[in-house]
């Protein structure tokens, strides 16, 4: 494609560079421009990369006619600020998860898309995952029957690793410490393998980070379907990154190497994905058609800011997930008590609204 979408990058820390990366190994965009209130880290993003030019102001970047979408990649807390300002300049607008910090500005980025018409998209991208998606093909061709249970985990150590200069370390900031950051990737994913979540039960712990946020979590989710789930989640281990599913039919067991996340084009050599049928007790492997997670969300997502495309994972998705967080907290702090994403998403719609 000669020519490409031109997007910028907004917030130049780690994982923008993982991004520009997957963004470079694709031929549908290119990274035409960025901005960071930092002007060496603006330079040294541009050169990296091989970037155009750079704004010295949101504003001004904001006000140039030939971006045409930008990828944030700032603090949880600054999304609802800096993604409807986007889309009230006219921008198509992808952000990373989560969608916001709280449920409250995620419903308020939800309705600026509603209201601007804009382009949206959210950087949920383990369900883009070859062993997600091959999930996906055996529930919708009923080679693995009726799903009763999920489990699910997402763990690594940065809990650890935290400091009192890290965003992540403050509640207000990460809300609900792994379980947003991490435990959120399966919230969305199981929403798409498994339709809708119901309730959710879950405990949350403070054990060895030394942040104020939780780096222990453990939630069971009940889908509108009947299904149970496991997601859990926690900051102070080695990397995993796991999913299994259990069926009438069969099984289906997926496990990837968590430190080749960043490499989304590796990725799958890393994964396994195992079947175990009815009957049977030995596990067969599953073949993983090649995916790149970070590559194929933005291509989709610039294609969709010239119309060429439609999103995958937009506000509402990204609400439904982030409503699962909402109500693991909730939970936790009623030791326990089952509560209904219905319950949550409706008293966070009907929050009064702040500037």
């Amino acid at each position: 494609m000669t020519d490409k979408v031109r997007l910028a990058s907004v917030g130049l820390g780690r994982w923008a560079r993982v991004l520009a990366r997957g963004a470079q190994r694709g031929d549908q965009v290119e990274l035409y421009s960025c901005f960071s209130r930092d002007p060496e880290r603006r330079a040294k993003f541009q050169e990296e990369f091989g970037i155009e030019r750079s704004a010295a102001t949101y504003e001004e970047l904001l006000a140039d006619d030939a971006v045409e979408g930008v990828v944030i990649t700032t603090p949880n807390d600054t999304h609802k600020q800096v993604v409807t300002q986007a889309l009230e300049a006219g921008k198509a607008v992808y952000t990373d998860k989560p969608i916001a910090h709280t449920l409250e500005d995620a419903n308020r980025i939800a309705a600026a898309v509603r209201d601007t018409g804009g382009v949206f998209a959210v950087g949920h991208s383990s369900r883009r995952l070859s062993g997600h998606r091959e999930m996906k093909r055996w529930i919708e061709d009923g080679r693995l029957g009726e799903v009763s249970l999920a489990e699910a985990n997402f763990s690594n150590e940065r809990g650890l690793e935290l400091t009192p200069q890290t965003w992540r370390w403050y509640a207000d900031k990460s809300p609900g410490g792994a379980f947003i950051q991490l435990g959120v990737h399966h919230a969305d994913t199981l929403q798409f393998l498994l339709g809708p979540v119901k309730s959710v039960s879950a405990h949350a712990r403070k054990l060895f980070t030394k942040a104020e946020v939780p780096d222990a979590v453990m939630a069971v989710l009940e889908f509108e379907s009947g299904a149970l789930g496991y997601i859990g989640t926690g900051w102070a281990s080695p990397g995993v990154y796991s999913m299994n599913l259990l069926g009438t039919k069969a099984n289906l067991m997926y496990d990837l190497d968590f430190t080749h996340w960043d490499e989304s084009h590796l990725a799958d050599d890393w994964s396994t994905l195992t079947s175990q049928f009815y009957g049977e007790s030995v596990r067969q492997p599953v073949d993983l058609p090649r995916t790149d997670m970070f590559r194929e969300q933005l291509e989709e997502f610039g294609l969709a800011a010239r119309g060429a495309a439609t999103v995958e994972v937009g506000a509402q998705e990204a609400v439904r997930a982030l409503a699962v967080v909402r109500a693991v907290i909730e939970s936790s702090a009623r030791n326990g008590e089952a509560v209904s994403l219905q319950e949550v998403i409706e008293s966070t719609q009907a929050a009064p609204a702040v500037p």
